[in-house]
């Protein structure tokens, strides 16, 4: 404990905090408060952009306070000790307590330029925290996936950053990297002059017919890929005709039986179900709402229990509830249930009304789950146009009528028809398609044929292989028109990539020549102050020796005078006190001397006034001598007297009872 207090004071005293006010005594005498602002200036030079760590906590709400510490150390990566509860964490964080506010200041001092790094990361890394359901718009799922890229973006040109001012570039290092692109221009303008002559030769006829080639290519892609979405679009349609049809089913269902008599049925069930859950349900569970509210403020306003307190409370809840039990049964055997006539209907009352409470919450559950799924299919039909049939009855506020149905209809009936037209479009593509393939495959076929009566006739004429070999040659010569394209793409790269080694070699040089000319002075003046810096420290060493001994021994000196004169100062004042008594004492004799000695009678002596109360003292033993001898006899002649008055008392006892007769 005394090692962190040493260290966060001696980091507090440095820069950037500055804080020369602290010792180990004060910091550890701060209160509560002042050790959450210390913690909260911490985290401000650590994190400078954040303004809300620049406050005084006086003036913000402890919750906040807390939310920002925990936020800020999230970020940070802090991780308490293994044995520590979160909660127990975050409530001693929120009170100030020494024991969870010291381990975090000595973790965020000790390195306190990692924590900068992160928190400067951590203001551009950190994700928003986007609710699902929101995610679901495509203009936002979209915007956060960009914003995915621009965080996978910004961690890679940081890293680059990071690697680019960490790795020291001297001037000898510069120097190898100017030869060695020099060397690579140098191989790269022989390649290039070998290279001209070769790529001269290519006609331009073949340079042509690649060009177009690869154009047909780029072609046949963008047309798959257009094919691939016009199929994802019918797909969808068709996937929107269905729930369409499936929302006017349920319409039609649901327009059965809409008579007024049935409307206003359903209309007065509903009013009593709403009124029974406005009357008895919900202030029922208000209250219970309200008496649990009532029971968590007085547990949170109370001290934390023990659990020697706990299994106090326990032990007297457990007897209460088998006093009560007790009870009960007590009151059940006691009572006759043939009194009682209203029992039954009691208890039936209690049926009804547990089998409402029960109808109630699953009324409430399934209101509930509608909304939940009217909320999701509202999403759904916003996110695939808006076309179906819920978003018409949103906009309408009430189910279709008239002309409003007849809308409905027709616009039921277009898509309809688009539809169809749609499908009779992927019904020809997917004919021709097929038509296409047929083709192909009878003209593969007469292209067989042909080979096999070309092979016959070359047979025929002696010049077997002629056809094959001038496929080969054309394939050939494709081949090498492609290489020449590339070679002609490669060429075009080295002419650049030499442009730009000249010009970063020149840009080199430029920089460097105004710093070698600043380094040369520099260097000299270097070996000057470290020539004289050597020789400075070799005297300040000698004489920093010479202290030292000079000191220890004045220090040893200087420790035997300070006991030599507690020593003597002992002995002045124990003489000092004896000087003391004995004048007292010298005073007394000499005053009994003078009186003594003096003729004048009226003061008497201390002797003489020891003696007269000797004299006193034998005068008053003797007359109590006297006393006690008289006393005694006294004690004596009564004691006689005493024992002859009992005998006589016994004797004219004696003589009553015989007088009396009594035996």
């Amino acid at each position: 404990m005394v090692e962190q207090l040493k260290f966060i004071v001696e980091q507090l005293k440095r820069p950037p905090f500055n804080r020369k006010d602290y010792n180990i005594l004060t910091f550890d005498n701060l209160t509560n408060n002042q050790l959450l602002q210390v913690l909260t200036d911490v985290f401000a030079v650590i994190d400078p952009k954040e303004q809300a760590h620049k406050i005084d906590i006086r003036d913000e709400e402890p919750d906040k306070t807390a939310t920002r510490h925990m936020n800020t150390l999230k970020m940070l990566g802090y991780r308490p000790k293994l044995d520590t509860d979160v909660n127990t964490f975050r409530q001693n964080l929120v009170s100030g307590d020494k024991s969870v506010v010291f381990p975090v200041l000595q973790w965020l001092l000790e390195k306190v330029p990692e924590h900068k790094e992160r928190a400067y990361l951590g203001r551009y890394l950190s994700r928003a925290e986007v609710p699902t359901e929101f995610l679901s718009d495509p203009e936002i799922a979209e915007q956060y996936e960009r914003c995915d890229e621009l965080m996978e973006e910004f961690k890679e040109i940081h890293q680059a950053y990071k690697e680019t001012t960490s790795t020291p570039h001297t001037i000898e290092d510069l120097r190898r990297d100017i030869k060695q692109l020099e060397d690579e221009k140098e191989t790269l303008q022989k390649r290039l002059e070998k290279q001209k002559p070769r790529v001269q030769k290519v006609p331009a006829a073949q340079i042509e017919l690649a060009k177009n080639y690869r154009q047909e290519v780029e072609k046949e892609a963008k047309l798959n890929t257009m094919k691939q979405d016009l199929q994802n679009a019918i797909n969808q349609l068709e996937q929107k005709i269905q729930r369409l049809e499936r929302q006017v089913a349920d319409q039609r269902s649901s327009s059965y039986d809409q008579s007024p008599e049935a409307i206003m049925k359903r209309m007065e069930e509903e009013n009593q179900v709403n009124s029974y859950l406005v009357t008895e349900k919900f202030p029922k569970q208000l209250s219970q709402m309200k008496t649990k509210l009532k029971y968590y403020e007085e547990v949170t306003s109370n001290k934390a229990l023990g659990q020697t307190e706990l299994t106090s409370y326990r032990a007297k809840i457990s007897e209460l509830n088998s006093a009560i039990n007790k009870l009960h049964e007590k009151r059940v055997l006691t009572k006759d249930p043939t009194a009682d006539n209203l029992a039954v209907f009691r208890q039936q009352a209690l049926i009804v009304a547990r089998r409402k409470e029960q109808a109630a919450e699953r009324l409430t559950q399934l209101r509930a789950e509608n909304d939940a799924l009217e909320k999701q299919f509202g999403r759904g039909a916003s996110i695939n146009g808006g076309g179906g049939a819920s978003s018409l009855m949103k906009q309408a506020g009430h189910i279709p009528q008239g002309e409003e149905f007849q809308r409905y209809v027709n616009m039921l009936r277009s898509k309809g028809n688009a539809y169809k037209r749609k499908r009779q479009e992927l019904n020809d593509m997917t004919a021709e398609i097929q038509l296409l393939k047929r083709t192909e495959e009878l003209l593969k076929e007469q292209v067989e044929q042909i080979k096999s009566r070309m092979t016959m006739e070359e047979r025929k004429q002696g010049i077997e292989g002629y056809f094959s070999t001038q496929e080969r040659l054309e394939e050939l010569s494709t081949m090498k028109m492609e290489q020449d394209e590339l070679k002609g793409k490669s060429l075009d790269e080295i002419t650049s990539l030499i442009k730009t080694l000249n010009t970063r070699i020149s840009s080199k040089k430029a920089e460097l020549d105004p710093i070698l000319k600043e380094v040369k002075p520099l260097r000299a003046k270097v070996q000057e102050l470290r020539s004289e810096y050597e020789a400075k420290k070799t005297k300040y060493d000698a004489l920093n020796a010479n202290f030292e001994s000079s000191r220890s021994t004045l220090e040893s000196e200087v420790r035997g005078f300070y006991e030599e004169q507690y020593a003597q100062e002992s002995r002045f004042h124990t003489l000092r006190a004896q000087m003391l008594i004995h004048a007292v004492q010298l005073k007394r004799a000499n005053d009994e001397q003078s009186s003594y000695m003096s003729k004048d009678k009226t003061t008497k002596s201390t002797r003489e006034l020891l003696n007269k109360q000797i004299s006193d003292y034998e005068v008053r033993i003797k007359s109590n001598r006297d006393r006690q001898k008289a006393t005694k006899d006294v004690h004596i002649d009564g004691t006689k007297q005493m024992k002859y008055w009992r005998d006589l008392l016994r004797m004219m006892e004696l003589k009553q009872k015989l007088a009396t007769g009594d035996s």
